[in-house]
């Protein structure tokens, strides 16, 4: 994974530059906290980084997880961007090893609402958390919120 964060545009994290991601993944494999003091003038840290894995705390608001998985076509990026602190929603992207954009569609089906993902460290698996209501002054009468947790596989192909 370390190469794959080594080669990730710019454009993808406004936050880290390539400088900050190297001296990240030289900090991580030393065995020292990686943080950095990142673009926008505040800390981003590499708090996991593995062979096919890795999670990088850009803000208090703003994590980003990448996982590597085998397609039948070679390797492919999934990338989950949560953003918020109380109120969480997460954006999923897929990429080739080399960066470029897949169509997201493709290879997982999306729920309609808001929703948080959560990829594994281990296994080629996502964990999807969608909430059917959110305290809102325009739901203010809705006190119970439904919950629904789904566990998806990754099959080569699509995660089901």
């Amino acid at each position: 994974m370390s190469n794959v964060l080594k080669a990730m545009p710019d454009s993808l994290l406004v936050y880290l530059t390539e400088n900050n991601r190297l001296d990240c993944i030289d900090f991580r494999e030393a065995g020292m906290k990686a943080e950095v003091r990142n673009a926008l003038d505040g800390k981003s840290e590499l708090k996991v980084l593995t062979d096919h894995y890795a999670m990088i705390q850009l803000n208090e608001a703003n994590q980003v997880e990448m996982r590597l998985l085998d397609g039948q076509g070679g390797l492919l990026i999934c990338m989950v961007c949560t953003y918020g602190t109380q109120i969480q929603e997460s954006v999923i992207r897929f990429y080739t090893s080399s960066w470029l954009p897949l169509s997201t569609d493709k290879y997982i089906t999306l729920p309609d609402w808001m929703f948080t993902a959560k990829l594994d460290e281990k296994e080629q698996k996502m964990i999807l958390t969608c909430q059917t209501a959110i305290d809102r002054p325009a739901m203010e009468g809705q006190k119970e919120h439904e919950i629904m947790q789904r566990n998806l596989k990754w099959d080569s192909q699509k995660f089901k």
